[in-house]
Protein backbone atom coordinates (compact mmCIF):
# COMPACT_ATOMS: atom_id res chain seq x y z
CA UNK A 1 0.00 0.00 0.00
CA UNK A 2 1.37 3.13 -0.46
CA UNK A 3 1.44 6.35 1.25
CA UNK A 4 -1.59 8.08 -0.55
CA UNK A 5 -3.80 4.53 0.26
CA UNK A 6 -3.09 4.45 3.04
CA UNK A 7 -3.60 8.32 4.30
CA UNK A 8 -7.22 7.97 2.75
CA UNK A 9 -7.85 4.45 5.08
CA UNK A 10 -6.63 6.33 7.95
CA UNK A 11 -8.44 9.34 7.67
CA UNK A 12 -11.64 7.62 6.83
CA UNK A 13 -11.59 6.01 10.02
CA UNK A 14 -10.84 9.70 11.56
CA UNK A 15 -13.94 10.73 10.00
CA UNK A 16 -15.72 8.02 11.52
CA UNK A 17 -14.47 8.71 14.59
CA UNK A 18 -15.18 12.20 14.12
CA UNK A 19 -18.62 11.48 13.18
CA UNK A 20 -19.11 9.09 16.64
CA UNK A 21 -17.68 11.67 18.84
CA UNK A 22 -20.50 14.47 16.93
CA UNK A 23 -23.34 12.09 17.34
CA UNK A 24 -22.75 10.48 20.40
CA UNK A 25 -22.25 13.96 22.00
CA UNK A 26 -25.08 15.40 20.66
CA UNK A 27 -27.33 12.80 21.91
CA UNK A 28 -25.60 12.00 25.29
CA UNK A 29 -27.63 14.85 27.48
CA UNK A 30 -30.67 13.24 26.54
CA UNK A 31 -30.62 9.58 26.88
CA UNK A 32 -32.12 7.93 29.93
CA UNK A 33 -31.02 6.68 32.02
CA UNK A 34 -28.25 9.01 33.39
CA UNK A 35 -25.83 5.84 33.62
CA UNK A 36 -26.35 5.78 29.95
CA UNK A 37 -25.86 9.36 29.17
CA UNK A 38 -22.44 9.14 30.90
CA UNK A 39 -21.11 6.51 28.79
CA UNK A 40 -22.27 7.98 25.59
CA UNK A 41 -20.55 11.42 26.81
CA UNK A 42 -17.52 9.51 27.74
CA UNK A 43 -17.55 6.85 24.90
CA UNK A 44 -17.89 10.64 22.93
CA UNK A 45 -14.61 11.56 24.19
CA UNK A 46 -13.03 8.31 23.72
CA UNK A 47 -14.05 8.22 20.01
CA UNK A 48 -12.46 11.72 19.90
CA UNK A 49 -8.91 11.00 21.07
CA UNK A 50 -8.85 7.94 18.56
CA UNK A 51 -9.68 10.57 15.90
CA UNK A 52 -6.31 12.53 16.99
CA UNK A 53 -4.29 9.27 17.36
CA UNK A 54 -5.05 9.13 13.43
CA UNK A 55 -4.62 12.66 12.22
CA UNK A 56 -1.41 12.50 14.17
CA UNK A 57 -0.66 9.33 11.64
CA UNK A 58 -1.80 11.53 8.16
CA UNK A 59 1.20 13.40 6.54
CA UNK A 60 1.93 16.73 5.63
CA UNK A 61 3.64 17.92 2.34
CA UNK A 62 2.67 19.85 -0.63
CA UNK A 63 1.13 17.72 -2.98
CA UNK A 64 -0.04 15.32 -0.82
CA UNK A 65 -4.55 15.92 -0.09
CA UNK A 66 -4.92 18.16 3.08
CA UNK A 67 -6.68 16.81 6.21
CA UNK A 68 -10.83 18.12 4.79
CA UNK A 69 -9.75 15.91 2.23
CA UNK A 70 -8.74 12.58 3.52
CA UNK A 71 -11.64 13.06 6.92
CA UNK A 72 -14.06 11.27 4.19
CA UNK A 73 -16.65 9.20 5.55
CA UNK A 74 -16.39 6.01 3.36
CA UNK A 75 -18.81 4.28 1.17
CA UNK A 76 -18.68 1.18 3.66
CA UNK A 77 -21.39 -1.33 5.82
CA UNK A 78 -19.38 0.73 8.72
CA UNK A 79 -21.37 3.87 7.89
CA UNK A 80 -24.69 1.72 7.11
CA UNK A 81 -24.37 1.02 10.43
CA UNK A 82 -23.50 4.07 11.82
CA UNK A 83 -26.67 5.92 10.31
CA UNK A 84 -28.90 3.02 11.49
CA UNK A 85 -27.55 3.04 14.97
CA UNK A 86 -27.03 6.89 15.10
CA UNK A 87 -28.57 8.91 12.90
CA UNK A 88 -26.95 12.28 12.35
CA UNK A 89 -28.66 14.69 14.06
CA UNK A 90 -28.18 16.83 10.94
CA UNK A 91 -30.30 14.61 8.69
CA UNK A 92 -33.60 15.49 9.80
CA UNK A 93 -35.44 15.64 12.45
CA UNK A 94 -36.31 11.92 12.78
CA UNK A 95 -33.66 10.11 11.55
CA UNK A 96 -33.65 7.39 9.19
CA UNK A 97 -36.28 4.74 10.17
CA UNK A 98 -35.62 2.35 13.19
CA UNK A 99 -32.61 4.36 14.68
CA UNK A 100 -32.73 6.14 17.54
CA UNK A 101 -31.32 9.69 17.07
CA UNK A 102 -34.30 11.38 16.12
CA UNK A 103 -37.49 12.49 18.22
CA UNK A 104 -37.94 12.55 21.87
CA UNK A 105 -35.90 10.52 24.20
CA UNK A 106 -37.53 6.95 25.91
CA UNK A 107 -36.43 5.81 29.10
CA UNK A 108 -35.40 2.86 26.87
CA UNK A 109 -33.44 5.10 24.10
CA UNK A 110 -29.94 4.65 26.28
CA UNK A 111 -30.03 1.51 26.83
CA UNK A 112 -30.97 0.42 23.37
CA UNK A 113 -28.45 2.89 21.99
CA UNK A 114 -25.45 1.35 24.00
CA UNK A 115 -26.47 -2.01 22.99
CA UNK A 116 -26.47 -0.95 19.56
CA UNK A 117 -23.28 0.91 19.54
CA UNK A 118 -21.49 -1.57 21.55
CA UNK A 119 -22.77 -4.57 19.39
CA UNK A 120 -22.97 -4.52 15.46
CA UNK A 121 -21.18 -0.73 15.48
CA UNK A 122 -18.34 -1.28 17.66
CA UNK A 123 -18.01 -4.62 15.84
CA UNK A 124 -17.62 -3.34 12.72
CA UNK A 125 -15.37 -0.42 13.76
CA UNK A 126 -13.20 -3.05 15.39
CA UNK A 127 -13.24 -4.72 12.04
CA UNK A 128 -11.80 -2.16 10.11
CA UNK A 129 -8.93 -1.42 12.54
CA UNK A 130 -7.80 -5.18 12.44
CA UNK A 131 -8.26 -4.84 8.05
CA UNK A 132 -6.18 -1.52 8.64
CA UNK A 133 -3.51 -3.45 11.11
CA UNK A 134 -3.22 -6.71 8.85
CA UNK A 135 -1.84 -4.64 5.89
CA UNK A 136 0.73 -2.90 8.32
CA UNK A 137 3.98 -4.31 9.25
CA UNK A 138 6.13 -3.20 12.39
CA UNK A 139 9.28 -2.28 10.14
CA UNK A 140 7.83 0.08 7.60
CA UNK A 141 4.52 1.25 9.80
CA UNK A 142 5.84 1.29 13.15
CA UNK A 143 4.18 4.52 14.54
CA UNK A 144 1.13 3.61 12.49
CA UNK A 145 0.77 0.16 14.17
CA UNK A 146 1.43 1.71 17.82
CA UNK A 147 -1.15 4.25 17.07
CA UNK A 148 -3.74 1.94 15.70
CA UNK A 149 -3.13 -0.70 18.66
CA UNK A 150 -3.79 1.78 21.38
CA UNK A 151 -6.94 3.07 19.78
CA UNK A 152 -8.28 -0.83 19.19
CA UNK A 153 -7.26 -1.22 22.93
CA UNK A 154 -9.35 1.91 23.87
CA UNK A 155 -11.95 1.08 21.74
CA UNK A 156 -11.97 -2.78 23.35
CA UNK A 157 -12.50 -1.09 27.07
CA UNK A 158 -15.43 1.61 26.50
CA UNK A 159 -16.85 -1.28 24.66
CA UNK A 160 -16.82 -3.33 27.64
CA UNK A 161 -17.80 -0.58 29.76
CA UNK A 162 -20.77 -0.23 27.40
CA UNK A 163 -21.72 -3.54 27.60
CA UNK A 164 -21.61 -4.21 31.31
CA UNK A 165 -23.61 -0.85 32.03
CA UNK A 166 -26.46 -2.37 29.43
CA UNK A 167 -26.04 -5.54 30.98
CA UNK A 168 -26.62 -4.65 34.71
CA UNK A 169 -29.44 -1.85 33.29
CA UNK A 170 -31.15 -4.74 31.25
CA UNK A 171 -31.05 -7.48 34.02
CA UNK A 172 -30.50 -5.86 37.38
CA UNK A 173 -30.72 -8.78 38.90
CA UNK A 174 -27.93 -10.28 36.98
CA UNK A 175 -30.06 -13.28 36.07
Amino acid sequence: MNLLESSHQLGALRAVELSLFQRLGARAASLEPAACARWAASASLAHVWRASLLEELLPVSVGLPGLAELTVLPESVLVVELNRALPDPGAGPAGPAGGVGGGEATLGDGCRLVAEITGPLYDLLLAEYALRLGVCTEAADGAVVRSLKRAVADLEVVRAEGAALNGRLTDPEGG
